[in-house]
């Protein structure tokens, strides 16, 4: 009876003693379980709290959390003497004093736990700008789309949603497009047997409005027509619709243009005869007066071949003509009409050459839109001048005037043309024959700067403080632009 009672004491104290154990290691094994993601309950006074695993709402509108733990596995709160007996390195994220887990960065140097005692996640910042840990109590991440398909924002200091742009955030306003101009952008050339007609609408039953010729240089302005096979075009003084059979456009009509070139010969003198021969010895066919212009078939050195009536050619003294490079553009019905009754006037002066009509050579001087110019700098500066009064004038390409609009070689050629200089109207011409060429380094303001790759497509007049003025596009018309806008090809100098 003794032994057996002995063996029951015995037993009871293994017991209690086990027990004691248990509870006095129970903290410990939840910190543990705790760090490692584990839902163990934390203790943080008389009742236990338990940790949510996800603090998300559910399609319901219910709160998913976990269940409360077995209260049978609450050990009672322990002793100030023995949790200080087990507290460790607070760097390492042991237990503190009274059982709770001390966060990672409290402002007094404690860790803070991976969860607030009342059981909601940790936002990713805190008030105070503090960082939390990327894990959840319970070792698991904070999903990056709530069930509802949101994504889940980061937080403001003051618990407001970051976002990867506020939504009244306005962009930067985009900069002034400077993208390269091209004299040959949407230039098209007519390929014809003789002449095409220009109508007012996409159709062969609408009102003829002009003709352009083959070899005639136009500026699409947009495809038309039901099967987009017409053109909307400008050419000269005619805007109307032409088929798109009858062009030659694209890289094909860049390539090409220097062959569409039209060199005209403007009489300077009074009277100056027409030749059937190069020679003042020969016959005389007829006449020019001042300011006519006649198509150069051929120079031939102090004389010229040129196209006198529609079907008679002779030659002209080339001391007493300018000479000017021009596209041929399409005629309007009015042009269309002076121009047959100038080459019925020049019939009738091959009909008299039999009269005795002097020629008179007397030459009338150019003027330019100065007096006299003692420097170059004074001239220079009138030529920049002169050529800033057209700034906001329209471009049009193969426009004939500047005050009505031209295109870039036509401003540097007009403004030129009235101090008394003759340069090519292309872009190219002037690129290979205006001038001298000079390095950058030493341009002055009226200089021609020739923009492009291989082959020059875009020039501009140097005005000085590293800008130009130039006929830029139809969307601009006259502009000023930073001298390196784009790639410079090389530079002009026609002053000296």
């Amino acid at each position: 009876m003794k032994k057996r009672m002995v063996s029951v004491l015995l037993v009871g104290m293994l017991t209690v003693f086990a027990y004691q154990q248990a509870a006095m290691e129970m903290p410990s094994m939840a910190s543990a379980m705790g760090m490692a993601g584990a839902g163990a309950p934390v203790y943080g006074g008389e009742q236990p709290q338990s940790v949510m695993l996800e603090s998300l709402e559910s399609p319901e509108g219910e709160n998913a959390v976990n269940p409360q733990p077995d209260e049978n596995k609450i050990a009672d709160k322990e002793s100030d003497g023995e949790a200080a007996g087990r507290e460790t390195d607070k760097e390492a994220g042991k237990t503190a004093p009274d059982g709770e887990e001390t966060s990672d960065a409290q402002p007094d140097g404690e860790e803070a736990s991976d969860a607030q005692p009342d059981g909601e996640e940790t936002p990713d910042a805190q008030p105070d700008g503090e960082e939390t840990p990327d894990a959840q109590p319970d070792g698991e991440e904070t999903p990056d789309v709530q069930p509802s398909g949101e994504e889940v924002p980061s937080a403001q200091p003051g618990g407001e949603d970051i976002t990867d742009a506020e939504p009244d955030a306005e962009e930067p306003a985009p900069q002034e497009d400077a993208e390269p101009e091209n004299e040959y952008a949407n230039l098209a050339i007519a390929q014809v047997d003789h002449y095409v007609n220009v109508r007012q609408e996409p159709n062969t039953d609408s009102e003829i409005l002009g003709k352009i010729y083959n070899g005639a240089v136009a500026q699409i302005l947009e495809t038309a027509g039901e099967e987009q096979d017409w053109f909307h075009v400008v050419s000269g003084s005619v805007t109307g619709y032409i088929k798109a059979e009858f062009f030659l456009y694209g890289d094909a009509a860049a390539e090409a243009v220097d062959n569409y070139l039209t060199r005209y010969a403007t009489v300077i003198a009074d009277r100056l005869n027409v030749r059937k021969e190069p020679g003042t010895d020969s016959s005389r066919i007829g006449f020019i007066t001042h300011g006519e212009k006649v198509r150069i078939l051929e120079q031939l050195g102090d004389w010229m071949l040129v196209q006198y009536t529609e079907d008679k050619t002779g030659y002209v003294a080339s001391e007493y003509v300018t000479v000017s490079e021009e596209f041929i553009y399409a005629k309007s019905i009015e042009e269309e009409r002076a121009e047959l009754e100038a080459q019925r006037e020049m019939a009738r002066r091959m009909a008299q050459q039999e009269i005795a009509v002097p020629e008179n050579t007397a030459v009338t001087p150019l003027t330019p839109p100065a007096t006299v110019y003692t420097t170059n700098e004074e001239l220079r500066s009138s030529i920049v001048a002169y050529a800033m009064q057209y700034l906001g004038y329209p471009y049009v390409h193969g426009g004939r005037s500047l005050a009505t609009g031209t295109d870039c070689s036509g401003f540097t050629c007009y403004i030129y043309a009235d101090f008394g200089y003759s340069i090519s109207r292309t872009p190219s011409g002037q690129y290979s024959s205006a001038g001298r060429s000079i390095d950058y380094s030493e341009i002055q303001p009226g200089d021609i700067i020739c923009y492009g790759k291989s082959k020059c497509t875009h020039v501009g007049m140097y005005i000085g403080d590293g800008q130009i003025i130039h006929a830029a596009n139809s969307r601009k018309g006259v502009v000023i632009y930073d001298a390196g806008y784009d790639n410079i090809l090389g530079v002009r100098n026609v002053i000296d």
